[in-house]
């Protein structure tokens, strides 16, 4: 079963309350996310990922302003998740934020989704089908 974990971002610094062994771990940001708050969040998900924590959920619901500079670094650590096994999630975009992810060209680095339970889930059921897919090369 999943074991999901917060983060906080606000402002220039990120705190996280992890379980050790957590398989999801949900960073709900609010405000303004500028150039500096990003590469603190971008940090942090480094941070995660070293320490073996690889499915990272970017809760963005109250969040009203990213800096379109922002995104590529949040893109380059989706990739660097994904070569490490899991994923950056996205979810809780406005209009407004879609439109900066768009307007930065990176909108399809990310998968997109309403809610951090429903990123959340879509790790679960990627898990499951690893899971599936390993068991029936056991039996063939």
């Amino acid at each position: 079963m999943n074991k999901i974990t917060y983060a906080r971002v606000s402002g220039y610094e990120a705190a996280v309350a992890a379980a050790v062994q957590a398989d999801v771990h949900v960073i709900p940001a609010e405000g303004e996310l500028l150039e500096q708050q990003i590469t603190d969040l971008a940090d942090e998900i480094v941070r995660l990922s070293v320490a073996g924590k690889h499915n990272v959920v970017l809760d963005l619901s109250r969040v009203h302003h990213v800096d379109y500079r922002g995104v590529r670094q949040l893109a380059a650590r989706a990739r660097f998740l994904r070569g490490a096994g899991g994923d950056l999630k996205v979810c809780g975009l406005s209009l407004y934020l879609a439109s900066i992810f768009r307007a930065s060209g990176l909108y399809a680095e990310f998968e997109m989704h309403d809610t951090a339970q429903s990123a959340s889930a879509a790790f679960a059921y990627a898990a499951l089908a690893t899971e599936d897919a390993a068991g029936e090369d056991d039996t063939l």
